[in-house]
């Protein structure tokens, strides 16, 4: 919506620009229309396109079409936000760059599925995603706020307070997986390094997986960057689809890792076929 004060102002800017005036029914049209798609911000700009690249008076839709190009400008940045979020793996982060889109782009986000779905989108699905939250961009209404964004700070949940129990762990309850998780964690507060590739196997571990060697070495020699991307992407996994996928599934299909297929040894094979089929001969024979 456009304040009285700037709209008045632009079309005196127009008229003086172009020698030319608007009655006041026709500047009443021009005032519905514009205030139901454009804010101060994108009429100003507009009036400044019509100014530098028009030699006649514009029409209130040739307005419209110069802050709709002004938008697309502006989505595409917005895209890029979206973007670097999606691409982090560390929530607090995310939510952090989230906060710098504007509630156009909030509105734009939610409408294509939220971060989540940009995050798991291969190249053909981010493309149409891109699309999609461009359109959903420029014709959404400055004013039109859709499933705002959750500022960071502000309370959804009461918290309750609890007594949080001292008593040492009961570690022959645990599985065995988890008994290691914990037993590296008290070595590392006593001040014992752990090696890198045990502290990988103990993330797995906490989610009730324990990785065999071949894709261990596969997440091993991922890049830092790409591990925290692979994590994230594991972790929504499996909240989202252990009731039909194992973990090794679930790594596999992320991850891209095949699995080795066993090696047949040929020959030996032939060699027992003919030891076994000789012995028989030789029996029929006795």
């Amino acid at each position: 919506m456009i304040t009285q004060e700037k709209f008045d102002k632009g079309i005196a800017l127009l008229q003086t620009h172009f020698n030319q005036e608007l009655c006041p029914s026709a500047i009443a049209i021009w005032s519905e229309y514009l205030n139901e798609h454009l804010s101060d911000e994108e009429f100003t700009l507009a009036v400044k396109e019509a100014i530098i690249g028009l030699d006649f008076f514009p029409s209130a839709k040739k307005l419209v079409e110069f802050a709709t190009a002004t938008k697309e400008v502006a989505a595409i940045a917005q895209w890029q936000i979206v973007i670097a979020a999606a691409k982090t793996a560390n929530e607090q982060w995310r939510q952090e760059i989230l906060q710098q889109l504007k509630d156009q782009a909030h509105t734009a986000l939610a409408a294509i599925g939220g971060i989540d779905a940009v995050a798991w989108a291969d190249e053909w699905q981010l493309n149409k995603l891109n699309k999609e939250f461009t359109t959903v961009y420029c014709q959404s209404p400055p004013q039109m706020k859709l499933l705002p964004p959750a500022r960071i700070g502000q309370p959804h949940f009461q918290v309750l307070q609890e007594d949080i129990s001292s008593d040492p762990i009961n570690l022959e309850t645990k599985s065995p997986s988890i008994r290691r998780v914990l037993e590296n964690l008290h070595l590392r507060s006593i001040g014992v390094e752990i090696p890198r590739v045990q502290v990988y196997k103990n993330t797995f571990a906490r989610y009730g997986w324990e990785i065999d060697e071949q894709r261990l070495n596969f997440f091993v020699a991922m890049d830092e960057e790409t591990k925290k991307q692979f994590l994230a992407r594991f972790q929504f996994a499996l909240k989202n689809k252990s009731s039909w996928h194992s973990p090794q599934i679930i790594f596999d299909d992320i991850s891209g890792y095949q699995a080795p297929r066993p090696t047949v040894d040929v020959k030996a094979i032939a060699r027992q076929w003919l030891s076994e089929h000789e012995h028989s001969i030789s029996s029929l024979e006795d």
